[in-house]
């Protein structure tokens, strides 16, 4: 299968040059993915196809990210949460993962109740809402920010995004280059011919983005949601944000997944875009065995919603 590998940006980090002076000077490489939403054929097949090409890469990689969006609204749906977790499993880097708004949902009926639901099953199948990965070259963080980034949200008993956040950023030596992974980004987006918020709670982004400019060796935010690429920087003089494009289909948007390289006190990445099986291949929900009927929708009783729409808000 061909792949097309297209050079994004290389972003400088004065900060990083004197830690890459202390006797790290080689290049490291972590992976980011974004926005698979698993419950439909084609993206089963994508997911798949990704992680054969990311365990085939001929360099080592420190860390793979999961940046949310996990699923299509069908956290609930055991088939369709333990297929994802098969395929994130199948990853043979060290990895961690944290929940998009279609993982842990608030909207439809009853939403606060849906909420819990589905962050009870997040954790179930992917585990805890904060995670990490730390090397001798990084430390990278991904955390939930759903309960923060929303007015309407309720806080999720035992997780405080920010409490927790603060604590692991604090673990780690000073000079170390974090990265700490979301999955809305903490910037406008340009939809419907405007600027909106991509965050609802202004309260919950100004204390995250205090965080995180408490923090100068957070050199970088990196998110999912938009289904494009977008890099962002602050009036704070907070890390910037790096937004990664997604997997899925809705929008016509082609899979890719993004390689990033920090070397000499830069980091750079590039998106490999992944091309499509042939339009008349037909793939069955497990992303593999043809069949002719794989991508008709599932019945409502199986998963929460219908999967083959394009979500709304992405």
């Amino acid at each position: 299968m061909k792949t097309k590998i297209v050079p994004i940006a290389v972003l400088l980090f004065p900060a990083l040059c004197a830690v890459c002076a202390t006797g790290r000077a080689d290049a490291f490489r972590f992976v980011q993915i974004s926005d698979t939403h698993q419950g439909r054929a084609l993206h089963q097949w994508r997911y798949r196809e990704a992680v054969r090409q990311i365990n085939a890469l001929p360099f080592a990689v420190e860390c793979v990210i999961h940046t949310g969006d996990v699923v299509s609204n069908g956290v609930n749906s055991p088939d369709v949460a333990q297929r994802a977790k098969e395929i994130f499993s199948a990853i043979n880097a060290p990895k961690i993962m944290c929940p998009g708004n279609h993982d842990i949902v608030f909207q439809y009926s009853d939403p606060t109740n849906r909420f819990f639901r589905t962050a009870a099953a997040y954790r179930e199948f992917f585990g805890p809402l904060g995670q990490t990965v730390e090397t001798s070259n990084a430390l990278y963080i991904a955390v939930c920010t759903e309960c923060i980034r929303r007015k309407d949200a309720p806080a999720i008993p035992g997780f405080d995004p920010l409490e927790w956040l603060e604590e692991r950023i604090g673990r780690c030596p000073a000079g170390k280059p974090v990265f700490v992974c979301t999955h809305v980004p903490d910037c406008d987006d340009y939809a419907d011919g405007e600027f909106k918020p991509a965050w609802s709670d202004p309260d919950g982004l100004r204390r995250w983005r205090a965080l995180l400019c408490r923090h100068p060796n957070v050199r970088a935010v990196l998110a999912g949601h938009f289904h494009r690429n977008c890099y962002a920087e602050h009036g704070d003089g907070g890390p910037p944000t790096i937004v990664a494009p997604c997997f899925a289909s809705f929008w016509q948007r082609q899979a890719s997944y993004r390689i990033f390289t920090v070397e000499d006190g830069r980091l750079s990445w590039q998106d490999v875009y992944i091309e499509d099986p042939p339009p008349d291949t037909h793939i069955s929900r497990d992303g593999i065995a043809i069949d002719a009927a794989a991508d008709a929708p599932q019945p409502a009783a199986a998963v929460d919603t219908s999967l083959e729409a394009a979500p709304s808000g992405r």
